[in-house]
Formats: structure tokens, sequence, C-alpha cells
């Protein structure tokens, strides 16, 4: 098993995730000797639930801040979450409950309907995103 441990950060953006085997976490720093695994990519989506796991990770950074989840408010939590899935930082997408977390929306509201639409507007989103930056490349080739 892997764990998400970093952030890849290059060009003020995200561009990858560094995870690492579960079991090294559990030994003491100064005997590990097995390095992280750096996973380049050209989008990174924070899916990690009420944890946000990579939110967190440019939190301690300073580059985002994180207002912590809300109280329980079904009626309003399902459309914040859907409403506020997109690009946090550059190179990265939230959706999910990692949404309520990065912008204090209410907890556990969310049915599995607002689970699928967020991750349906990730995905669009990461398109969006991959297909302006083949058409950057597509630019830069041509000139």
């Amino acid at each position: 098993m892997t764990k998400f441990d970093d952030v890849v950060l290059r060009n003020d953006r995200v561009e990858g995730a560094v995870v690492n085997w579960t079991p090294v976490s559990a030994l003491p720093r100064a005997i590990t000797c097995v390095d992280p695994i750096a996973l380049e990519s050209k989008i990174v989506m924070d899916a990690t639930g009420h944890d946000a796991w990579v939110v967190k990770s440019l939190e301690t950074r300073n580059l985002v801040e994180i207002k912590g989840m809300g109280a329980m408010h079904v009626n309003i939590s399902e459309e914040g979450i859907v409403e506020n899935t997109g690009e946090l930082f550059p190179g990265l997408i939230i959706c999910g409950m990692a949404v309520s977390t990065t912008y204090g929306i209410p907890r556990m509201g969310p049915t599995f309907g607002g689970m699928l639409l967020s991750g349906k507007k990730a995905a669009e989103c990461a398109k969006d995103i991959l297909l302006k930056q083949a058409s950057k490349q597509a630019k830069i080739k041509v000139a």
C-alpha cells in the first residue's frame, strides 16, 4: 500500500504527487532508507475526502487557506460542494468532501449524487485545463 506524502511543485503549479510505502511511515525516520516516489502529472485531483491531504500540503506552505469543515447542514451542503468544485491552485482540482474542508462548507450533507456531480464537474474542469495546455503547446510549436 502507498500513501500520499506531498505534492510536486514546479513553475508555481502542482505538477504531481509524492507517495511512499505505507509501512515506511511507521518506522523511525533515522532508519528509513526508502525514498518517496514522485508521480508527475499535468493535473492532480484532491478527492481525499474530509482530510483534504493534497490541499493541506499546500496550506503548510502558506499557498492556500483551509477553512475547515462546517457543521452539518444537509439543505445547503450538496449544492455548495458541487458549486465550489474546481481548480483551487494551478494544477490542483478539488472535489467531493475535500471541497467542504477547504471552503468551510457544511459536512456530511451531500448525498452520493452530490459526490458524483462533483466528480463529473472535476473531470470537466480537468478536460478544459488539458485542452488549454495542448492549445498553448500547439501555438508554441507553430510559432
